[in-house]
């Protein structure tokens, strides 16, 4: 008995000179001024006042929801201006009650839901619904859990609310009118509830009223009026005849309460945050429908576009692949006449003795090949074609990387013979023989030459370039010259020809020396192209074969050369780069929808804070604190975008395949690019929801507590 005296008699509350001045435009409003108070530990307080004496705001300064402007409020020994927003939350959520005049419970939430607020602000996980339902059952209301606040009386309602102040034990019940909108019996039978609480668990109740019957249940009234204390005494309580059965069980509805773990709390937040976000959805499905919509068309345009570029890309890279590797091109300088510069390629200055002097000479490069070419008709039957008919080395097809899709490869016999044979390409056998005869050892008809077909070229496709690769016909180089072409070779080339190094030999396409390309003197002439393989180091071929050709060219130093060798790994590159460009500016002109959709979602979150107003206040005064709103709106923004982000992704998807199926672009899907365009999406919605989540959270909870 002695120890439960000592308790009753600790100070919990001391107000010393505590003044509140509101300003509203240029007016100074005193709320309270220099209230002086004590309530110790057990007390039922009952403040009463006319309206404007300052009674609510009196209560905002014990609940932490508002702080004195002059004075001290010492709660439990602690100076509550000297604690950070956080710990006022915590102290709002852990060790204060609130039971409001009009309810203020969530809308659109359940019964029991309302009432598991608080223990999830409070990081409270553990066996949370079962402790829910005794508070509820000790009430009076086990049947009406899942019901929300619009399938409740009035009384109902509040006996929510004091279920709700009551689920984490608090140190002290603050009831602000709790009986102002309810008849009178149901009146009394909260008060008498609450008065047995304060009896029988010493749960210390401050009690706001302007009603002196409901007062008459205190056992200490203070009066207030124009923000001063006027009186404070003490009273004879009102009997209460009979304890309501569920009062008892209310104050002991949950365990105690101990402080959880950083890792608890914060999943518990989490948890509230998720809940709120995906109601607040759920609730306004269209509307959440139009917000997405940006960031779906936004990531559906990204990835359909990323998938065209990546295809571009991989196409260039593969008709680069297709042309060789470790390649120079060797081609004649533009011709000039009066001071006309003709194309590129126009002037007839490479040779094939200058091929076989390559070889020969440059330790870099490893073979070479040349190539003679004309557009000619090709007939069999009765179809024709007109192609590209080229004289080649039997090198040609090797370090061009080219396959055979059937038949056989020109052999050195055919060069040295000059054979009439030839290798068709795809679109070549396409038009000429169809899909369902066999060109091989059939005689096609070159530019009125009967030629037998000893092979089918693999296809390859259009080079980097667009030209059609598989429109071709291939001849030996000496046939070419012999009945096709007509190139002549001058009498330089003949004698060069006939006296090469015995380092020729090492060519795979050439015949023993004396005459390692078995080219019959008379038949060495001009060529368009000589294809240079080099044996890995691009750069000393190249050097070494452009020497090689301006001494054999007789080329001055600092003169003009009349050739031109390119480096197809710098082609490639310059490609490369140019597919990489493309792909960026197409993914920047999809990620202005992404924007746009961040936007949307900016206002109308925007709209949901305005709409949401009063229930931020009402979870900041049940613990919330900043951080916990800014996260709730957050999460909110987050699931919005990341919901249109994984729409964006399928459809993005299927566009992708549908453009590759309807327009023939080649497309790659890469999954790296496609959980980027997620994560960006989820990014753009943490960016542009934070203003409207930090706009929430700076909130005065006070005056979002009267917001209507």
């Amino acid at each position: 008995m002695t120890r439960r005296k000592t308790a009753l008699s600790e100070r919990l509350i001391t107000l010393d000179g505590v003044s509140k001045v509101y300003r509203l435009d240029d007016v100074r409003v005193h709320a309270l001024r220099g209230v002086s108070l004590s309530i110790e530990r057990g007390e039922f307080v009952a403040v009463m006042g006319a309206s404007g004496s300052g009674k609510s705001t009196l209560m905002n300064i014990l609940g932490c929801l508002d702080q004195p402007s002059e004075g001290r409020y010492v709660l439990e020994g602690v100076d509550t201006a000297r604690l950070d927003e956080p710990s006022l939350a915590r102290i709002r959520g852990r060790r204060i009650g609130f039971v409001f005049q009009n309810f203020n419970l969530l809308a659109r939430t359940s019964a029991l839901d309302n009432v598991a607020l608080p223990l999830f602000y409070a990081g409270q996980t553990r066996g949370t619904a079962a402790r829910v339902r005794e508070a509820l059952s000790s009430l009076g209301l086990a049947d009406r859990a899942p019901s929300h606040p619009n399938q409740l009386s009035g009384g109902q309602q509040q006996r929510v609310a004091i279920a709700r102040a009551l689920i984490n034990q608090p140190a002290i019940l603050l009831a602000d009118e709790p009986t102002g909108n309810l008849d009178s019996r149901t009146s009394g039978e909260i008060l008498a509830a609450i008065r047995a609480l304060n009896q029988q668990h010493g749960l210390t109740v401050v009690l706001v009223t302007h009603e002196a019957d409901m007062a008459a249940f205190a056992d200490r009234i203070v009066t207030l009026r124009d923000g001063e204390v006027v009186d404070d005494h003490k009273t004879a309580p009102a009997s209460v005849p009979v304890s309501p059965p569920h009062a008892a069980a209310a104050g002991t509805a949950g365990v105690f309460l101990t402080r959880p773990s950083w890792w608890s709390e914060t999943l518990s937040v989490l948890r509230v945050a998720m809940t709120a976000a995906v109601g607040a959805i759920g609730r306004h499905k269209l509307r959440a429908a139009l917000t997405m919509l940006g960031i779906f068309i936004g990531v559906a345009a990204l990835v359909a576009m990323v998938a065209v570029g990546e295809g571009a890309r991989a196409a260039v890279r593969t008709r680069m692949q297709s042309l060789g590797t470790d390649l120079l091109i060797a081609t004649p300088a533009s011709a000039r006449a009066f001071g006309v510069r003709g194309g590129a390629g126009s002037a007839s200055t490479l040779t094939a003795a200058d091929a076989a002097a390559i070889v020969q000479e440059d330790p870099a490069v490893a073979d070479v090949a040349y190539v003679n070419r004309q557009v000619a008709q090709t007939v069999y039957g009765g179809e024709n074609w007109s192609t590209s008919v080229q004289g080649v080395t039997p090198s040609y097809l090797t370090i061009r990387s080219w396959p055979m899709a059937a038949g056989r490869p020109l052999s050195v016999d055919d060069e040295r013979n000059g054979k009439a044979v030839c290798l068709l390409g795809q679109t070549v056998v396409d038009t000429l023989f169809g899909p369902s005869v066999d060109p091989v050892g059939a005689t096609v008809m070159v530019k009125n030459v009967p030629m037998q077909v000893v092979g089918v070229l693999a296809a390859k496709g259009h080079a980097a370039a667009g030209q059609d690769q598989d429109d071709v016909v291939l001849i030996p180089f000496s046939t070419s010259q012999q009945r096709i072409l007509g190139v002549a070779a001058p009498a330089a080339v003949a004698a060069i020809v006939q006296a090469p190094s015995a380092s020729a030999s090492a060519s795979p396409f050439a015949t023993p020396p004396p005459n390692p390309f078995g080219i019959q003197p008379k038949l060495a002439g001009f060529v368009h192209i000589i294809y240079i393989q080099t044996r890995g180091d691009s750069g000393a071929a190249l050097d070494q074969a452009t020497a090689t050709l301006e001494r054999r060219h007789r080329i001055k130093p600092g003169g003009e050369d009349d050739f031109t060798i390119r480096d197809l790994t710098e082609i490639a590159e310059v490609a490369e780069q140019s597919s990489r460009i493309l792909e960026i500016l197409l993914a920047a002109i999809a990620s202005i929808s992404l924007v746009v959709g961040g936007i949307g979602i900016m206002n109308i979150l925007l709209v949901s804070v305005t709409e949401r107003t009063r229930e931020i206040g009402i979870r900041m005064a049940l613990g919330a604190c900043r951080a916990h709103i800014l996260l709730q709106f957050l999460t909110e923004a987050v699931l919005l975008s990341a919901a249109g982000g994984a729409a964006g992704l399928a459809a993005g998807t299927v566009a992708s395949k549908a453009i590759s199926a309807m327009a023939g672009w080649p497309t790659l899907l890469s999954p790296l690019v496609m959980l980027a365009a997620f994560v960006f999406s989820a990014a753009i919605g943490v960016f542009f929801g934070f203003y409207p989540a930090r706009q929430a959270a700076r909130l005065n909870p006070i005056e979002a507590l009267r917001y209507e």
